[in-house]
């Protein structure tokens, strides 16, 4: 079949080269249309009902997760000059397009004594944004004021420690904005508006101001993927490209794999604009895979070519004897790859699943490429020669550069102690497994940030003084119209508030009741009177007067119950303690609810809200990739015992395939890192590159087995032809991948570490490991059987 192929090429490699050209030029024309779409929600696309019943949900209540927040801090926050600041900045922000409403402690409006119509302490001053220029600025908050202000909000607990630190060393400005907007871009326009109109203001002295809250997170986590994939892309290639000149010392074996990447990255790139598919927050991923592949199949090419060079060989039999025996360990190599992510279809997340697909695609264009366009422009091209000098004549000793010879007494000495070094190899992987067994399977938000990045700060400080940011929700549905008048369903309410406020993860929570009881407070004018529960429904409808002047808003106890009643909400924020600590919380909730309300009292209920959405979208999602990457392993199996006709080499890849997993887990567990939605798509691609190189070494194997009686000399001779490639390939991406450890973001330096050490692994594996196991296993079988085991379609 490659026979043919090499004379297709060879034949028409002006065709392929013009066919190439013309391919990536129609691909670049259509790369500026790629879209862009990394709005979280994606993650909970294909998880039933959940995601549904959220939008649902969301209609009816709003967003928690939909709030920019203006984190203030300053000595004092209650000082004149800052309470006059809060006050005329929550103002601007209800002017900004999108921004549906804003609140904070200088304008939210809650029942007190000497004001039961519920109005701001400081007056609404509401009439007169239409008029007012920006930005807006109403009278100065005299001291008078913000004294008695002060008094209020810090014993008020709808306020205290949710708008304003009970220190008041710290306040915020929550801006709603309107909850059609998830998308990224849109986002980040509302982000700029807000900023914008934050900076007309002059600060008062030793103030600080910050964009916080969940809209600003995901857009400065989404901007700093692009930044790094902009800076850290091309600084590889660069790298790739000094590496390449130093390797092979031509134009063909520096221009054509740098060529073969791009193809293969732009043609992929033209697939997603074509079947209309943005880059997301998962196949973000694909330009490194690609790259990833494409250089490690080319420079196993480019080294087989210049192998067979300096053998003496023409250039265009050096070409055809590379595509012979290297086209199928590569089709190997991208078939076990593209099945590894093919594996995707089983999860139940449809993300993962397009991922999958796409994946598979881009490594089989990128295979097209190395196959045909590689060596129909080599053929045009000085033969890429590997660094030392060829044999004067075709008859001349077979010269042993000096790599390969060191390649060569390093296998001398590990087949000489065959059973040491496996031994060695199976208490390391013991020790691997042990210190595996510590990772933990969670993520957090905060995770992506070091501990001295500013927004680390910022979210810790309303995490530590007010109520954070990340919300866990709890609806209560009941047929009945008015169903949550009920003196005795607001009782069983007060309880799951109270039992929920235990916990240690939850910062707060608010549900009808905290209104309910502020009314009663301020009917009565004791603060005492606070937590006692209305007995009667006729109580409850006293109080919902004094609180229910606008019945379709949502401010107030209107943001916790629908207008007939029939719907209630509870909401919790929790601290960034992960997803692991989110469901923990999700099953202690649904327990006590279970327990509270059972079918006799007719109310239905069940979890929503970002933070648990959220988290059990991601776990799903996690352990869908677990269960992907065993199946591609299991798969990975059969189709090398299939392809070389023997158990036993399937057998003995899996060691190889897996040592280089357990590694990077093992180093995992030891320094504390999670398996999360960064490092679990690690997984996915380094499989693929460690199984890459153990087909070639397996492939090369092959073809040296029969030309000699004896195993040693088989492996050692294949130490000779396959070992280069692997370890260039290897040191090369290890080159590669240790610049992205110099980035400031977390998820960037740990792809890089972590991606780094598994293809290390991979590298010991194949190298130490491989050929240890095939010595002992084959050397208990006859020549004649060996050969007959080891023997391929």
């Amino acid at each position: 079949m490659f026979d043919r192929l090499a004379t297709l090429v060879l034949k028409h490699r002006l065709a392929i080269v013009f066919t190439f050209a013309l391919l990536t030029l129609a691909s670049l024309a259509l790369a500026p249309a790629i879209n862009f779409n990394f709005t979280p929600q994606q993650l909970f696309e294909g998880r039933g009902d959940d995601a549904s019943y959220r939008e649902t949900f969301a209609e009816r209540f709003g967003r928690e997760d939909n709030l920019i927040i203006v984190l203030i801090e300053a000595p004092d926050v209650l000082a004149p000059s800052v309470v006059s600041f809060i006050r005329d900045l929550t103002y601007e922000l209800r002017r900004v397009e999108d921004i549906v409403d804003a609140q904070s402690l200088a304008t939210v409006a809650t029942p007190r004594p000497d004001s039961l119509s519920a109005e701001p302490f400081l007056g609404d001053l509401s009439n007169q944004l239409a008029s007012a220029p920006s930005p807006f600025q109403a009278p100065a908050v005299s001291a008078d004021q913000a004294r008695e202000l002060g008094d209020f909000v810090l014993h008020e607990p709808l306020i205290a420690g949710r708008l304003i630190s009970l220190d008041a060393s710290s306040a915020i400005v929550a801006a709603r904005i309107d909850t059609r907007f998830q998308d990224v871009n849109d986002l980040r326009t509302l982000n700029e508006r807000v900023a914008e109109r934050l900076a007309m203001y002059e600060l008062p002295p030793d103030t600080t101001a910050t964009l916080a809250g969940v809209p600003p997170l995901r857009v400065e986590i989404v901007d700093n993927l692009r930044q790094e994939q902009l800076i850290f892309v091309p600084l590889t290639a660069f790298i790739y490209l000094l590496v390449l000149i130093f390797l092979f010392r031509s134009p063909g074996g520096v221009i054509l794999p740098l060529g073969t990447v791009l193809i293969a990255l732009l043609t992929t790139l033209a697939m997603l604009v074509l079947t209309d598919y943005p880059i997301n927050i998962i196949n973000n991923v694909l330009p490194t895979l690609i790259f990833v592949i494409g250089i490690s199949d080319s420079i196993h090419m480019l080294t087989r070519q210049a192998e067979e060079v300096e053998a003496g060989r023409p250039h265009s039999e050096a070409i055809r004897q590379m595509i012979r025996h290297t086209g199928v360990a590569c089709l190997l190599t991208t078939g076990t790859t593209a099945i590894g992510f093919l594996s995707l279809f089983s999860a139940e997340t449809t993300i993962l699943r397009n991922f999958g697909w796409q994946a598979a695609c881009g490594v089989m264009l990128a295979y097209l490429a190395t196959i045909l366009f590689l060596p129909a422009g080599l053929s045009f091209m000085r033969p890429a020669r590997r660094i030392h000098t060829s044999p004067e004549t075709p008859d001349a000793p077979r010269h042993i550069p000096t790599l390969e010879r060191l390649l060569m007494r390093a296998g001398e000495a590990l087949l000489a102690r065959p059973w040491t070094v496996l031994t060695v190899s199976l208490l390391a992987s013991g020790a691997l497994i042990a210190q595996a067994a510590h990772v933990v399977i969670d993520t957090k938000i905060l995770e992506v940030f070091s501990e001295d990045h500013p927004t680390y700060i910022s979210t810790q400080t309303l995490e530590e003084d007010l109520s954070g940011i990340l919300p866990i929700e709890i609806s209560l549905e009941s047929p009945e119209r008015d169903r949550f008048k009920d003196p005795d369903v607001l009782t069983r309410i007060a309880i799951l508030q109270q039992s929920a406020a235990l916990h240690s993860i939850v910062l707060s929570t608010e549900s009808p009741l905290d209104y309910l009881g502020a009314a009663r407070a301020a009917i009565t004018g004791d603060p005492e009177q606070r937590d006692l529960l209305p007995e009667t429904p006729e109580q409850v409808e006293q109080l919902l007067l004094l609180i229910a002047d606008a019945p379709d808003s949502r401010s107030g106890i209107h943001a916790f119950v629908t207008s007939d009643f029939r719907n209630a909400r509870i909401l919790l924020r929790v601290r960034d303690a992960g997803a692991k600590a989110n469901l923990k919380l999700a099953r202690e909730l649904h327990a006590n609810l279970e327990d509270l309300f059972p079918p006799e009292t007719n109310i239905s209920y069940r979890l929503t809200g970002d933070a648990y959405v959220a988290s059990a979208a991601l776990d799903s999602f996690i352990r869908d990739l677990i269960v992907s990457i065993f199946l591609a392993l299991a798969l990975i199996f059969l189709l090398m015992t299939l392809v070389f006709r023997s158990i036993k080499i399937g057998i003995i890849s899996l060691l190889p395939n897996a040592l280089p997993l357990l590694m990077t887990l093992g180093y995992m567990g030891w320094t504390g890192i999670n398996i999360n939605t960064t490092t679990i798509i690690i997984f996915a691609i380094s499989l693929g590159i460690a199984v890459d190189d153990s087909i070639h070494f397996f492939a090369r194997f092959i073809e040296e087995l029969p030309q000699t009686d004896s195993l040693k000399d088989a492996i050692l001779n294949t130490y000779f032809g396959a070992g280069r490639a692997i370890l260039l390939t290897s040191v090369l991406l290890l080159i590669g991948l240790s610049v992205l450890t110099l980035s400031d973001f977390v998820p960037t330096q740990q792809f890089g570490l972590l991606t780094a050490m598994t293809i290390a692994g991979a590298l010991v594996a194949d190298l130490v490991i491989l050929p240890v196991l095939l010595y002992l296993v084959l050397s208990r079988f006859p020549l004649k059987v060996r050969k007959q085991l080891i023997t391929t379609t």
